[in-house]
């Protein structure tokens, strides 16, 4: 084995354009495969950080129409106490904590929780403690558990933090515990900014108590003899109950809602693992197509040293040593390949964690580790053996004579060899019409999404978020008072056209629904009218420039004094008062003691949850009434600035403006409103550029594949081609011949590639929209970009072939 590395050492060395032509294609295949399954790693195999996290589940539900809603406290309670498949059941909702006592007060995301949320995900403390199943909210009302990001930050990563109380929100709170670095509440993974700090959530609270104020993210551990399947059946049995006892939950006649015990890391991946599964097939595909390269190489090095293997096999060289010693030679090359790559895959990464594509969850801790080498090294033995066996066993089994004589070498091979390069020439086609079928299907299904009608001008606008301390601000018109000034501020900036806030952005999170009563219009058995609700101010639909259907925008005399008025959407309207005039018409949130709400508007609808939802039912009431409709005050909103020229000019000129109102009230989620709906679309434009550049990839080694096969093809009929022009035949006769032969070949690849490509597309159907599978301009127009490629790639060697000398062909003989 020493003599035979040696012996491929020197080899390589003696012919580095053919080894490095070699090493890059490998290079190119390896580092692709070795960057995804990084990635797919990171991201899909790599366990969640929970103990036992097959067994977490959420608890679930979905609205037939597609659409997501949370559960509300009674249902988190029965779940925990009236079904034996769970063995805990906790619950959180998100939130916003001010930091004081520091250089500047700090905005961060938080989460109310129940006190054994800990407990039930099987995630200790790093540092400290978290809370226990068995604390008392009351008890533990100002005690807080810090995350890792903010320990480092805030506090510099001191482990005396533990025991030490800090200003939250304008109270002395207790720091309990610090949690590890990779821990996120479950569906935090999916955002751009999670939770950095928890407290503790008392669900016996009054505000818990209504059944229709789903709010709430409820998560179970499942017993051991219990699966997501059976558990669901189970809660599908509870909720049978809940709408006979007519208790309510978000039931009604046309969207009937079931919650399901869902998997969490099902939840959390969403559409990513099929993504990503994809996209690791498709560089398999590139590796295959690399090999095919390679292997054609070899083979046409093969016909130079079929001599040297006969000279070697009759001074008693075994089949065994020859092939031994071939493979040698490609597992070498496709080593060094791998080196190669290694270095290729690294830099992919760090393009993939400075672009940092949002929705794809952990891609942050994207990195080499010892796996992945082991993987890459695995990958690369495995590719120098698959490209470098079948030319080994050809040139083992050969004939002795032939290549013995003086000029006997040439087109010592025969057709067998010839038969395996055509092959290699029609799988690399067939691959590379698989893989551009995909990526031409993404590219138009992203330019589709694009297409949307977001309901809102994404462009010219900041978004900035405002929260206000409740200990500061404990009453509600305190709160008024200081969005209001807020917004007079921020409109007087100079150009600033238009200035509005909301309680949650459209495309920032999932927004709830609330339980509604129409006026009139008594509810039917099972029946549960409810919609999305928002909290604005005016100003917010002129700063979103949203369209106006019918009635009038909120003014500023829609205030704390005056009746509560709402606007809904278009959906909203057209469900609950089909055929009349919604304006004027009265509904209202909560129980008969709180105040009508009137309808004075209609605004188009909104995406707001995600881009390909259904359209859903919205309501919009003014920040100032929003707690006399039967709710309380919001005391974090966002503003939308609506600007003439570039948003981010003008953020100095914000800072200055909320420092005047209160110097103490610290923005956060500071960004241009275009950056939030591009990033809606981040996920799937990461999938389609990745696989873009596969398939340009494949499609580039596959026509350099057919190149070099119609080049050794005239090397190897020189002499044939010679004689025919020396007995009369036309340059267009020989140019013909040769781009038959290879267009041949390339029909057939496209012809395969086309029916695998029928059956294999069906695993991108859930990463479409607007396209099918089964896209007519698609499948027209990648066989004629290959046959285009293909027909090139044998114009010119045929023309090489075409302008032939027969007489210094024939002198060779």
């Amino acid at each position: 084995m020493y003599e035979d590395f040696t012996f491929a050492l020197r080899r390589i060395i003696r012919e580095p354009g053919f080894a490095t032509l070699a090493i890059v294609t490998l290079a190119l295949g390896i580092g692709a495969n070795t960057a995804i399954f990084t990635l797919v790693k990171t991201v899909v195999l790599q366990p969640l950080p929970y103990g036992d996290p097959d067994r977490l589940v959420m608890l679930w539900g979905r609205l037939e129409k597609g659409a997501t809603t949370y559960l509300s406290g009674p249902e988190v309670r029965d779940y925990a106490t009236e079904t034996r498949t769970f063995d805990k059941v906790a619950a959180y909702t998100g939130s916003s904590a001010i930091l004081t006592g520091g250089i500047e007060p700090e905005r961060v995301v938080a989460a109310a929780v129940s006190p054994n949320i800990f407990v039930t995900l099987g995630a200790p403390a790093l540092v400290g403690r978290t809370f226990a199943a068995s604390d008392e909210p009351q008890e533990i009302a100002d005690e807080i558990v810090l995350s890792h990001s903010l320990w480092q930050r805030r506090f510099g990563g001191s482990p005396d933090i533990v025991g030490q109380r800090i200003i939250v929100d304008g109270a002395r709170t207790l720091v309990i515990g610090v949690m590890p670095e990779a821990f996120k509440l479950p569906l935090d993974f999916n955002e751009d900014v999670p939770s950095e700090l928890w407290r503790p959530l008392d669900l016996r609270a009054p505000e818990w108590a209504a059944w229709g104020n789903h709010s709430l993210i409820g998560f179970a551990r499942l017993t051991a003899a219990a699966s997501p399947a059976v558990a669901t059946g189970t809660m599908r049995r509870l909720e049978d109950r809940w709408i006979q006892d007519r208790v309510g939950g978000g039931w009604n006649d046309r969207d009937v809602v079931r919650r399901a015990a869902v998997p969490v890391k099902e939840l959390v991946l969403g559409d990513v693992s099929y993504a990503l599964w994809m996209l690791l097939g498709a560089v398999g595909v590139i590796l295959l197509i690399a090999c095919a390269n390679v292997a054609n190489l070899m083979l046409a090095k093969a016909d130079e040293r079929y001599r040297e293997v006969a000279l070697r096999t009759a001074i008693g060289a075994t089949h065994m040593r020859i092939v031994r010693l071939l493979v040698t030679e490609s597992v070498l090359l496709s080593t060094c390949g791998g080196l190669v790559a290694t270095g290729m895959a690294s830099a992919a990464m760090h393009t993939l964690l400075a672009i940092h594509p949002s929705g794809i969850p952990r891609i942050e801790q994207l990195g080499l580790d010892t796996s992945v080498l082991a993987f890459t090294l695995v990958v690369s033995i495995a590719t120098g053996i698959v490209f470098g066996i079948a030319p080994a066993i050809e040139l083992s089994r050969g004939d002795l004579n032939t290549p013995l004589k003086e000029s006997g070498w040439t087109g010592t091979m025969g057709r067998r060899s010839q038969r395996f390069r055509d092959s290699l020439a029609v799988t690399q086609m067939a691959f590379s019409v698989v893989l551009l079928i995909g990526a031409l299907l993404l590219m138009r299904s992203f330019i589709e999404l694009r297409r949307i009608d977001l309901g809102f001008d994404p462009s010219r606008a900041l978004t900035v978020r405002v929260t206000m301390p409740l200990t500061t601000y404990a009453k509600d018109a305190d709160a008024i008072r200081v969005i209001r000034a807020l917004r007079r501020q921020l409109a007087e900036l100079p150009g600033v056209q238009a200035v509005g806030a909301t309680r949650l952005l459209p495309l920032t999170g999932t927004i709830g629904n609330w339980s509604i009563t129409l006026e009139g219009r008594p509810k039917s058995p099972g029946e549960n009218p409810n919609g999305d609700w928002q909290v604005v101010t005016p100003g917010y639909f002129e700063s979103m420039r949203m369209k106006l259907s019918r009635g009038r925008f909120l003014t500023d005399s829609d205030d704390e004094h005056a009746p509560v008025a709402a606007l809904v959407n278009e959906t909203m309207a057209a469900r609950y008062w089909p055929g009349e005039d919604p304006i004027g018409k009265r509904f209202r949130i909560g129980g008969p003691t709180v105040p009508w709400i009137t309808i004075v508007g209609i605004v188009g609808p909104v995406r707001h949850n995600s881009l390909t939802e259904n359209e859903r039912a919205e309501m919009y009431v003014p920040h100032a009434q929003w707690g006399a409709a039967g709710a309380s005050t919001r005391r974090a909103m966002t503003f939308v600035i609506r600007t003439a020229n570039d948003p981010l000019s003008v953020l100095p000129h914000v800072r200055d403006a909320v420092r005047t109102v209160d110097p103490n009230l610290p923005l956060s989620e500071v960004r241009a409103l275009s950056s939030i709906a591009a990033d809606a679309l981040s996920q799937t434009r990461f999938t389609t550029a990745l696989l873009a550049v596969f398939a340009g990839l494949a499609l580039t080694l596959a026509t350099i594949g057919i190149y070099g096969l119609m080049s050794l093809l005239i090397v190897r009929r020189r002499r044939e081609i010679g004689i025919r022009m020396a007995l009369g035949a036309r340059s267009g006769e020989v140019l013909t011949m040769v781009v038959t032969r290879g267009m041949t070949l390339a029909a057939l690849g496209v012809a395969i590639g086309l029916l695998a490509a029928s059956a294999l597309t069906r695993v991108l159907q859930n990463l479409l929209f607007g396209v099918t599978r089964f896209d007519p301009l698609t499948f027209a127009a990648v066989p004629s970009v290959l046959t285009c490629a293909a027909l090139l790639a044998c114009l010119i060697p045929a023309g090489r072939a075409a302008r032939l000398n027969p007489i210094s062909a024939l002198r060779q003989e």
